[in-house]
């Protein structure tokens, strides 16, 4: 199933727009339907909170597999498809059917009746996507809340899901990122076995990036410091660093290359050369972050041209270093 796109916060948080209920929906969705034309599936960057809220008193009529549902969100007694057809945010669950991404019956099926037992606890509310509440299969994007818990949240935790970033990013990222190195450290789910384990950490890498978690033999434990970091013993895992940026250059399509300074005093060490993808650098805005600035970020560590540099998945500014 295709992933989708962002962007939403903790169901705990209040939402940024309005609330409606089922019988209300159709009228809000289509004063948002304009925003689609023509647009791809990411979402624009910045993280805005959902547009709009819909609260359930009916259970979902059908759960298609471990990340998507349908529901009669307008109240009127009927499916419209596929727009009522919902489409879990940061999840991607096991394919019960032939796909790109491979197929997995056995932990598909968990996964379904994962979010179908999640979705059978009332009462059950959608915070939908920004200002882009469908995708590009027309299906509504949504953050699911069901008797208090979030549902995309759990699957992933659960070990039915990876934490799906390839085209959004949550303001809370960190709180998914752990969930996902939580259900990879006790051997949830798709974590359960070595052979699935291979599978999806392959499969995740091809999205650049990896579960943060210690026993994982693809990511580096701890946080790494930039001036004193020397990646080339760390070639091929996924690492977390913090240090001072000091360098943003642009390049074609959107690509931008970070400079972190290196070490002061002592065998000093050269910037450390960090590459954003046109796709990441426009998510994260990297084209404002001002200089110079301290910040976290995380990827791949990679040689190219001889070189050992960052491809970066995710980062962000720290406030007040």
């Amino acid at each position: 199933m295709p992933a989708a796109p962002r962007s939403t916060h903790p169901a705990s948080r209040p939402t940024g727009g309005f609330k409606c209920t089922a019988r209300r929906y159709a009228a809000a969705l289509l004063l948002a339907l304009p925003a689609l034309a023509g647009s791809s599936a990411a979402l624009p960057a910045g993280g805005a909170p959902p547009a709009l809220t819909i609260e359930l008193s009916r259970p979902p009529a059908r759960v298609v597999d471990g990340d998507t549902f349908e529901a009669d969100l307008d109240g009127n007694g009927r499916l419209d498809l596929p727009r009522e057809r919902v489409r879990l945010l940061f999840v991607d669950t096991p394919e019960l059917s032939e796909s790109h991404k491979g197929r997995d019956v056995p932990r598909g099926l968990a996964a379904r009746a994962a979010l179908a037992e999640l979705l059978a606890r009332p009462p059950l509310r959608l915070e939908l996507a920004g200002d882009r509440p469908q995708d590009a299969y027309g299906r509504t994007l949504a953050l699911v809340t069901a008797g208090g818990r979030n549902v995309n949240l759990e699957l992933i935790r659960q070990g039915h899901s990876t934490f799906d970033t390839r085209f959004s990013f949550p303001p809370d990222y960190d709180r998914y990122a752990q969930a996902e190195a939580e259900a990879f450290g006790a051997r949830r789910g798709i974590w359960s076995s070595e052979t699935s384990r291979r599978h999806y950490l392959h499969r995740l890498k091809s999205e650049r990036k990896t579960p943060r978690a210690p026993g994982n033999p693809l990511f580096l434990p701890g946080l790494q410091r930039a001036e004193r970091f020397d990646g080339r013993p760390h070639v091929g895992r996924y690492v977390t660093l913090e240090g001072r940026l000091v360098g943003v250059k642009p390049l074609g399509k959107g690509v931008r290359v970070l400079s972190l300074a290196g070490a002061r005093g002592g065998a000093a060490l050269a910037p450390l050369r960090v590459v954003a993808l046109g796709r990441t650098a426009e998510r994260l805005g990297i084209a404002g972050w001002p200089l110079p600035a301290a910040v976290r970020l995380e990827g791949f560590v990679q040689t190219y041209r001889g070189k050992v540099e960052l491809l970066l998945h995710h980062g962000r500014l720290l406030e007040g270093r």
